[in-house]
């Protein structure tokens, strides 16, 4: 899970590169963040049914003019591949998404193993630029740059948050 200091790092970090809108789906790796997030006013925060949903609540924020985030587990990437797909590769409409890194390397729980298995090849399927992120000095940067990469590419881009700094 999560500690307190690194969902505050994403928080700070989402807030200095100017997204307005979270959306999210409840997970247990970042759960301390979203009972932040909630009680954040600094943030538009919007709870979602499935990852499909997110991604397109994000998109549509993006469209309107707000930078905005998906955030999951990364099991989400399956559920938003349709939505993402049409999204970024027929409309070139971005989603970012910081995603949990179930299934990364030491996963205690057999059901998370398949996520790590999947994650990076759909991603990689739907030429998402990613970045994993092993250790908290670099959660800040990552997102830094991967808000301006989607924005740049006009296409999405993932923070993935590896077990290392997710304990």
């Amino acid at each position: 899970m999560i500690n307190v200091e690194d969902a505050e790092l994403i928080m700070d970090a989402l807030e200095e590169a100017k997204v307005k809108v979270v959306t999210f789906l409840p997970e247990s790796r970042l759960n301390p963040l979203y009972y932040m997030l909630l009680q954040d006013e600094r943030f538009e925060v919007i709870t979602v049914p499935n990852e499909s949903t997110g991604a397109c609540i994000a998109a549509g924020s993006w469209i309107g003019g707000k930078r905005s985030v998906l955030i999951m587990e990364n099991s989400g990437i399956r559920v938003a591949s349709e939505a993402l797909a049409r999204l970024g590769l027929e409309r070139q409409i971005p989603v970012f998404m910081i995603m949990a890194y179930r299934g990364d390397f030491g996963e205690e729980n057999w059901w998370g193993v398949n996520h790590g298995i999947t994650m990076e090849p759909v991603l990689n399927a739907l030429r998402i630029p990613y970045t994993i992120v092993r250790d908290s000095e670099r959660i800040k940067p990552a997102i830094h740059k991967a808000v301006l990469h989607a924005e740049t590419s006009m296409y999405h881009t993932a923070v993935v948050i590896g077990r290392d700094v997710i304990k």
